[in-house]
């Protein structure tokens, strides 16, 4: 038999709303440049890309020498704790934040602070440095957070940048940068500038570029010391050839990741006050997602969702309150994620 069984044929198409991946392709150029790549790829790339540093400099305002290319923005996740050499040492966090700080923590045998964050779900800046204890290696906020979507203000950063003691490492993720400057949240880098410790932020083409198949992210350091240091530490060879050829010509096409941005922000607003509707009370969100809590009296959401071929996070508020995370997707997307709900809800 070479068509579909009929199982198969009645299954729900999958709708993959769980990973926060683009719903749209990268640009065209950003194809062919993968294409004219891909003639080179019996060759190892060189490891820091003049053309791409350049043109990543000229993106972020950063000077070259302090940016460093990762294998997606996680890879500086994992180099942190050799970065700021905190082995059996802690870090504070948000929870719930980003979990790959918890896996990491876990190898490196990390105590890890969780410190709730706000109810509208952004990260609680003053509980935070509240947190902070002399054993303390590092600070890491998401902002956007990751799961939560919320997003600090300019005031809020400030106070971040002055308040981590100068002796820790402040990392300050923004892998959903532009999804948060859409929103209209605050350029960071100039607030991170003023800080007189150390600090990193990392960045991601996997969102808003639509590169996530490539694995490419980028982190800028405060000074030219802390980047080598991290290229020191990366693995040799960690960021492919055709994710080098994809993030120039990315970056040589800001019109078409402006144009992504502000469709999938269109489906945010969407899905936000559809849930609303529904009766449900979405969490602000300034990134490609949106969570909101679930109702006790749903049970497993997420779990029904699934069976209708919908897939999204599960995650837990603080007080252990049951939650969802849905990535955005196009209109078709949003639609069946409204139609689902009112279904399996009973509404």
């Amino acid at each position: 038999m070479t068509g579909p069984t009929a199982d198969a044929a009645m299954a729900p198409a999958i709708r993959r709303l769980h990973l926060n991946e683009s719903p749209y392709p990268p640009s065209p150029g950003v194809v062919t440049a993968i294409a004219a790549a891909a003639a080179q790829a019996n060759r190892y790339p060189k490891p820091d890309s003049d053309v791409l540093l350049d043109a990543l400099s000229a993106y972020a305002g950063a000077a070259a020498e302090r940016i460093v290319v990762t294998s997606g923005s996680n890879e500086l996740l994992h180099l942190l704790p050799l970065i700021t050499q905190a082995h059996g040492a802690e870090m504070v966090v948000p929870d719930p934040s980003f979990p790959t700080y918890l896996k990491v923590a876990g190898f490196f045998g990390i105590k890890v602070h969780g410190v709730p964050v706000r109810a509208d779900g952004r990260p609680d800046v003053d509980a935070l440095l509240a947190a902070i204890t002399p054993g303390c290696r590092m600070v890491c906020v998401p902002s956007p957070n990751n799961p939560t979507g919320g997003l600090l203000s300019a005031a809020e950063i400030e106070r971040l940048v002055a308040g981590v003691p100068e002796t820790m490492l402040l990392h300050f993720d923004e892998a959903y940068y532009e999804f948060g400057r859409q929103a209209g949240g605050a350029e960071a880098l100039p607030l991170l500038e003023k800080r007189k410790g150390p600090w990193m932020t990392s960045r991601s083409f996997s969102k808003a570029f639509g590169l996530a198949g490539l694995r490419l992210g980028y982190s800028i350091a405060s000074d030219r010391e802390l980047a080598m240091r991290v290229r020191g530490l990366r693995p040799n060879f960690s960021v492919n050839a055709l994710a080098m050829a994809a993030g120039v010509a990315a970056l040589a096409s800001l019109d078409h990741m402006r144009e992504t941005v502000g469709s999938i922000a269109a489906e945010r607003r969407r899905l936000s006050d559809g849930l609303a509707a529904a009766g449900l009370d979405p969490l602000p969100s300034a990134a490609n997602f949106v969570a909101f809590a679930v109702p006790a009296s749903d049970g497993d959401l997420a779990g029904r969702l699934a069976a209708m071929g919908i897939l999204t996070t599960a995650f837990h508020m603080p007080g252990n309150v049951p939650a969802i995370r849905i990535t955005l997707g196009r209109r078709d997307d949003t639609d069946a994620v409204l139609d689902a709900l009112s279904t399996c809800r009973g509404s």
